[in-house]
């Protein structure tokens, strides 16, 4: 690995994604999206790559001191004012103290390139670890908000029922829709604010 390093702490490092991070990158979201995600599909996977690695956000793989890879991080908006930051680790990854320490890492590296009045963090209601964490760290409860798998069905269902389609194809998409919300828990996303006198 011959990139140039963004931020490290000496245990944990960030470098900037690259071409060499795309088998890493597909199992990290074949874990978090199981057969639902698009880079199983051949026909999307090049796109979507294409789409990550040339993307308005910034995108960083993580590494530990043993030059594993443990998964990614991002800022979204990086010219906001109200940036987010994501991040998704593998399976074996999680738990571990990575998360918290890696998002300080990115905010306080980030913040001396552009300051912000605060980062976004959202966290899924299914991530209750994640919840628990961040809010430990001093993050700052703004309120909640539908996810956006959630919006995005919820869009689809409304154009499907108010479009003049056969009712074979509502047929189906009423069997996906379906499948889609049958879960124990509607999710929601809890926001934080991460203001820099936590991570500075």
């Amino acid at each position: 690995m011959n990139r140039e390093i963004y931020a490290t702490d000496g245990e944990y490092t960030l470098l900037p994604l690259s071409d060499e991070d795309r088998e890493n990158y597909a199992e990290l979201y074949k874990q978090i999206n199981g057969e639902h995600t698009l880079f199983l599909n051949p026909y999307c996977k090049d796109m979507m790559w294409k789409q990550v690695l040339e993307g308005t956000e910034k995108v960083f793989s993580i590494f530990n001191c043993n030059g594993e890879y443990c998964g990614s991080t991002e800022i979204q908006r990086p010219e906001s004012d109200i940036p987010e930051i994501g991040i998704d680790l593998l399976e074996n990854m999680r738990n571990k103290g990575i998360a918290t320490r890696v998002v300080v890492m990115l905010a306080k590296r980030a913040y001396q390139d552009k300051p912000v009045e605060y980062y976004l963090i959202r966290i899924s209601s299914k991530n209750k670890h994640s919840k628990h964490v961040f809010e430990k760290l001093g993050a700052i409860p703004i309120g909640t908000t539908e996810s956006r798998f959630n919006t995005l069905m919820n869009s689809l269902r409304n154009i499907i029922e108010n479009t003049d389609v056969c009712n074979d194809v509502k047929e189906r998409f009423e069997k996906y829709f379906g499948e889609c919300t049958d879960t124990d828990e509607e999710e929601i996303v809890y926001e934080y604010k991460l203001i820099p006198k936590i991570f500075i």
